[in-house]
């Protein structure tokens, strides 16, 4: 298989932080370096000036190349990777090279270099969700005693959702987060205004508001727009219903799930709770673009769709606020931010029907509203090959300490650019910084509000991470998931093909370890 290299990419990718402004040449010069594997020194007659600037420790790691393996450019998650690992050279003396992947060969890529001992990658960038089968098979260094003796990467700042689920297996720290990724509400704030309405805090509320819009003309430019703009490809699709589908199936808390009954591995997608999900999931989508072809639109056209003013509501990760910023969009500055709505009634698991929520069904709600902020895909990491020498297993950790440290991941999430989200609260406790990077003041303080209110839920809803979960998700949920928001199928018989679908593939992969694995993702011990 032939990997990308990241010399494809353009100079006005690289992101600098204002403060370092007078180090973009020598950044950009660097950068291109490391993507080509040349050593810093070969390309600059002069990087003294930047170490002796640098106020950071600086080991000396001359003589060790670092070989990264990460997404192909263009999706936001490697490019800063490459602008760190060229400051990252001139501090240390390290060498790095980058090699990249496009998403669908990432995740076998790395599979066949462990399970063929070839350790091409010292360090591999991964959705979180990926870092389980790794762990199990023995392919990556725990990390714990590094973080430990590590005050430069201030760990507790960072959410404990994601010390806790992004980056630790079994008690260990196998992954340094880079990136946090939870879904969110955005809406169009004047709509709301000029409705007279607050946002909504349940999916009726959502729908209703929804409905009042479709088809008004949002943007001035005569044309019928939507009430809801949801993306539906192969990959988003299953994530967007179960945005809506969490906070009918999970009100106990982050550790009781929301895919699987934890003790039989029974599917929670045949009940009374998941019907009213797929008929409140149908019916947004109906209020979004519905032509042929549509269900094909991308993450990035959707939110070109919001971005000039054609949706009044989205669903979408911590990116959609900071692009808007960067954007010449007519509604930059009416970009409002809202946690998920939630739900009065949630699934009683024992006779699978609805029950409205009280203090001991729902110890978690707001108000007798039970939200379960969705961390879909839980946001990208940084892990390292086991199988490294002392020397470059140091190196490794320190390169993955340095991008995830504040000075450096407090800007990177502030660009659009780099598609990494907040992950850690002092990305979210200084509106000001914010502000003078060009949001509005109110936008800032509503997006880090939602943003913040999701971290601090304790009813966070863990994605699926079990073995072959794309399979349960793309493969089995997505196909069936069109067909019925085609209204080929209806809601009993989409609840059935889905449940068995899932049972099928659960047996065949063996139901205990998928159970076991299951609970390991939950953090909970399996009786």
């Amino acid at each position: 298989m032939m990997l990308t290299r990241d010399c494809l990419l353009k100079r006005r990718q690289f992101l600098v932080p204002r403060s370092l402004i007078r180090w973009l040449s020598l950044s950009l010069s660097l950068a291109i370096a490391a993507c080509s594997g040349i050593s810093a020194d070969q390309t600059l007659s002069d990087s003294s000036s930047l170490v002796e600037n640098e106020t950071a420790p600086k080991p000396n790691f001359q003589g060790v190349t670092l070989t990264v393996l990460s997404l192909t450019p263009g999706n936001g998650i490697t490019e800063p990777i490459i602008n760190h690992a060229a400051y990252f050279e001139a501090l240390t003396g390290v060498q790095i090279k980058i090699i990249t992947a496009p998403f669908d060969l990432l995740y076998q890529e790395i599979l066949n270099d462990f399970r063929k001992g070839l350790h091409n990658y010292h360090v591999v960038i991964v959705p979180s969700q990926w870092k389980m089968d790794y762990v199990r098979q023995g392919y990556l260094l725990n990390l714990t005693e590094w973080v430990k003796a590590d005050s430069a990467i201030e760990w507790e700042d960072i959410s404990l959702f994601f010390r806790e689920y992004s980056a630790t297996y079994d008690g260990g720290i196998y992954a340094i987060p880079l990136d946090g990724d939870i879904l969110t509400l955005y809406y169009r704030s004047d709509i709301l205004e000029r409705e007279g309405i607050t946002p909504p805090r349940t999916w009726n509320e959502y729908l209703e508001l929804a409905r009042r819009v479709h088809n008004q003309d949002l943007n001035n430019d005569g044309e019928a727009d939507y009430g809801s703009c949801l993306v539906r490809t192969p990959q988003t699709n299953p994530r967007m219903l179960w945005a809506v589908a969490s906070s009918f199936l999970q009100s106990q808390g982050t550790q009781q799930g929301a895919f699987f009954d934890r003790e039989t591995m029974k599917p929670l997608v045949n009940n009374a709770a998941f019907a009213e999900a797929l008929a409140i999931y149908q019916e947004a989508i109906a209020y979004g673009p519905a032509q042929k072809g549509d269900e094909n639109l991308s993450v990035t056209e959707m939110r070109s769709l919001f971005l000039s003013g054609r949706c009044a509501f989205t669903i979408d990760w911590g990116n959609l606020a900071t692009l808007a910023v960067e954007s010449n969009s007519p509604i930059k500055h009416l970009v409002g931010t809202a946690i998920l709505p939630g739900s009065s009634q949630v699934l009683d698991r024992e006779t699978g029907q609805l029950v409205s929520c009280d203090s001991s069904i729902c110890p978690y709600s707001d108000d007798g509203v039970n939200h379960a902020p969705y961390a879909a895909q839980s946001g990208w990491v940084g892990t390292v090959n086991a199988a490294l020498d002392e020397k470059t297993q140091a190196a490794a950790y320190a390169f993955l300490s340095y991008i995830s440290q504040p000075k450096q991941s407090n800007i990177d999430v502030m660009f659009s650019k780099t598609e990494f989200n907040p992950y850690r609260i002092s990305q979210l406790t200084n509106s000001q910084v914010w502000i003078e990077a060009g949001m509005n003041p109110q936008v800032a303080r509503q997006y880090l509000n939602a943003i913040y209110s999701n971290f601090e839920s304790q009813n966070i809803v863990v994605d699926l991470s079990i073995p072959q979960y794309e399979v349960y998700k793309q493969d089995i949920l997505h196909p069936i998931l069109i067909d019925f928001l085609n209204q080929e199928i209806s809601v009993s018989e989409t609840m059935i093909k889905i449940e068995s679908g899932w049972e099928k593939k659960t047996d065949e992969l063996g139901r205990e370890s998928q159970r076991k694995a299951y609970c390991q993702s939950l953090r909970v011990e399996c009786n």
